[in-house]
């Protein structure tokens, strides 16, 4: 169990370092980004969302990895990435109805594009998680 612990935290080091390097630019040019109408919480709040799904997904890949079957891994992946995409896309839906016409849809771009980098840094990690077991 030690092995898998250790495992899990050496995965999920690309994505800890993605997530504060994320947040840091964010501090660093909240003031430009907030001249530009995009919403720094609404890009935060998008970044947590994407990094806590990303945990997740890592673990269900790592158990998945353990099964007999190449297709567990494969059915995993799409599972994951169709349940980011309703999260982030529900969140989206109900920050642009509750936002009203101070909406930052920049901000929304800003998260579709982390969702991009977060789905394949999320895909490597797990293809090499399940290239080491298969």
């Amino acid at each position: 169990m030690q092995q898998n612990s250790s495992s899990f935290s050496k995965s999920i080091l690309p994505l800890f370092f993605l997530f504060v390097l994320v947040n840091s630019l964010l501090i660093f040019f909240r003031k430009s980004m907030n001249a530009n109408h995009i919403d720094v919480w609404v890009v935060f709040a998008a970044n947590c969302i994407l990094f806590v799904i990303s945990i997740l997904s890592l673990a269900l890949h790592m158990q998945a990895a353990h099964k007999k079957t190449p297709m567990a891994s494969i059915t995993n992946v799409m599972l994951v990435t169709l349940i980011k995409l309703f999260v982030l896309g529900g969140a989206a839906i109900l920050y642009l109805i509750l936002a009203g016409p101070g909406r930052s849809v920049y901000a929304i771009f800003v998260g579709m594009v982390l969702y991009l980098i977060y789905t394949f840094l999320e895909v490597s990690i797990a293809a090499k998680i399940n290239g080491n077991k298969h």
